[in-house]
């Protein structure tokens, strides 16, 4: 067998093109970057609720640290998702068929990868937003 005709067989022919670091990235940085962010936000914004053991019931205004973290955490989200798109993009032409097909099928497996990488990082971009948009809404410090 030539090593065409191995390329051809393999069920990712286009695994040269995506680097491992890459496709690990594009499907875990989103989840972890909303994990780091949830719990930067309990640790940071409920901090300041206690005062030696003894809950406070108010506190000024909205803590900027959950803030600056949420949006760090966004932006590496958006990275993954970006990387996401332009991992699918070279590999687009892996296998024939469409994306249904690639569900069904066990070819295309780099493309498999990002695809997933894409799905994942727009469901925690998301969730990364919300919670950014709770921190600006939500009071800080009430029983």
């Amino acid at each position: 067998m030539t090593r065409d005709q191995d390329e051809g067989a393999h069920p990712a022919p286009h695994r040269g093109r995506v680097e491992t670091h890459e496709a690990l990235f594009a499907v875990w940085a989103a989840p972890l970057a909303w994990l780091v962010q949830l719990s930067a936000i309990y640790a940071f914004s409920s901090a300041p609720c206690f005062y030696y053991g003894i809950r406070l019931t108010t506190h000024p205004g909205v803590q900027p640290w959950p803030l600056i973290i949420g949006c760090v955490c966004l932006l590496v989200a958006l990275a993954a998702l970006w990387l996401g798109v332009v991992l699918l993009r070279r590999t687009k032409d892996e296998t024939g068929g469409s994306k249904r097909h690639l569900f069904e099928t066990g070819q295309g497996r780099t493309r498999f990868m990002a695809l997933w990488g894409i799905a994942f990082s727009a469901v925690f971009v998301f969730l990364i937003a919300v919670n950014i948009l709770l921190l600006l809404g939500m009071p800080v410090c009430e029983s």
